[in-house]
């Protein structure tokens, strides 16, 4: 096939599938591309006395707040904005609509690409997000410790603390070194999920069953909402005296926790 050929059956396929039809606010446009259920991706495009303006439904983030992820905070919240960003849009707290600001005609078609691809990728954000917050957590943690106790530990990044809790594997292992005589080894649970609160549990009652006083237990919550982590079981977990800071908003305060609980100097120079 050649370059002239492919490029007319490109342009006959995506410009086939699309369809524009007048609604009271102006036109619907209906892509080729379709959602997780099956929907074609649709968005309006609107005229006053500004010039033009694109924006969708407001559905699809209304339903990623619906399903507890949060998008207007944190590291989901600053995905959401940068990808819009670089479509020219941004979205309204409080409709949820997806929008762009006033642009003139001539940017009618370049403008409607642009916040197309947007919305595809947007899609993507809930598939994404999770683990991309979830090694966010983990590397902000990592070197908030580097940062507060330098020489006085050594990391290891997923492991177990001890021998004889390879049934406990825990994200983040600490060691104490000679800058930190008499401290504790660390099992370091990244918690942003119930099921993460329920392992760090174990491994403390764990330790407190065989009076190891030479492991520290902690479960570092990321969030102070708590949106993710069932209230049920952190009261259990709050009520057996499993050490659970809470990271993003109080870093420092985390930290120092931590260095009570492993008996570490709260700073060490390097």
């Amino acid at each position: 096939m050649s370059p002239d050929a492919l490029s007319d059956a490109l342009c006959r396929a995506f410009c086939g599938a699309i369809d524009v039809r007048p609604v009271p606010s102006g036109l619907a446009i209906s892509s080729a591309f379709e959602d997780s259920s099956g929907d074609r991706l649709t968005f309006y495009l609107t005229e006053d006395e500004d010039g033009y303006r694109i924006e969708d439904d407001g559905d699809y983030l209304a339903t990623l707040i619906a399903k507890d992820i949060p998008i207007n905070e944190g590291m989901r919240g600053q995905l959401l904005d940068a990808i819009l960003d670089q479509g020219k849009a941004y979205w309204d707290r409080e409709t949820f609509e997806i929008k762009t600001t006033a642009f003139p005609a001539k940017d009618v078609q370049r403008r409607t690409i642009d916040f197309l691809s947007s919305l595809i990728r947007v899609r993507d954000l809930e598939l994404v997000t999770r683990e991309v917050v979830r090694s966010t957590f983990r590397e902000d943690v990592v070197s908030a410790m580097v940062r507060r106790f330098g020489p006085a530990i050594t990391i290891t990044e997923g492991g177990v603390v001890a021998n004889d809790f390879s049934e406990f594997p825990a994200d983040i292992v600490v060691h104490p070194t000679a800058f930190a005589p008499g401290a504790k080894a660390g099992a370091i649970y990244l918690v942003n999920n119930s099921d993460k609160l329920n392992e760090a549990l174990l491994a403390h009652q764990e330790a407190q069953m065989h009076d190891r006083h030479d492991i520290g237990v902690v479960a570092l919550i990321e969030e102070p909402d708590m949106k993710v982590v069932s209230r049920r079981r952190f009261q259990r977990a709050q009520n057996r005296s499993l050490p659970m800071p809470i990271f993003r908003g109080d870093e420092d305060g985390a930290m120092t926790l931590i260095a009570r609980e492993l008996s570490l100097p709260r700073t060490v120079a390097a």
